[in-house]
């Protein structure tokens, strides 16, 4: 029995440990273009530095962020795309559409995942440091 207390403790603080707490989300007008300059379609696992995320049919670029504490990181959908939307573990989320940006603030240190829980396998991360 106490193995299983000590199991079930150690799961709880990992699981804390991965929240995304310090963080304050918006929604605003369509901007359109693609706000990283770089090809929608592409998309790597190497962190980018970077505060802009471009939302495509089935892709974010770049795929993964590294931004300082304090940044505010906006995904703005390309023109003419299907409807997506952006999701955290912690439950925060963008509204499905179609076009226009999100916006969060990460106010702490550590690693955010997030998916389009539209379309499977569209995930992407931003670390914060």
């Amino acid at each position: 029995m106490k193995i299983f207390r000590n199991l079930t403790i150690a799961t709880l603080v990992a699981a804390a440990a991965c929240g995304g707490g310090g963080a304050s989300n918006s929604v605003t007008s369509p901007t359109g273009g693609n706000p990283t300059g770089g090809n929608p379609t592409g998309g790597s696992d190497a962190p980018t530095a970077t505060n802009a995320v471009g939302v495509s049919d089935n892709n974010f670029s770049p795929v993964n962020i590294v931004v300082a504490v304090g940044t505010t990181v906006t995904w703005t959908w390309s023109p003419n795309v299907s409807t997506h939307n952006v999701t955290f573990g912690d439950g925060s989320k963008s509204p499905d559409q179609a076009t226009g940006t999100f916006t969060r603030t990460f106010s702490t240190a550590g690693t955010f995942n997030y998916s389009c829980t539209l379309h499977s396998g569209m995930a992407g991360s931003v670390k914060v440091q």
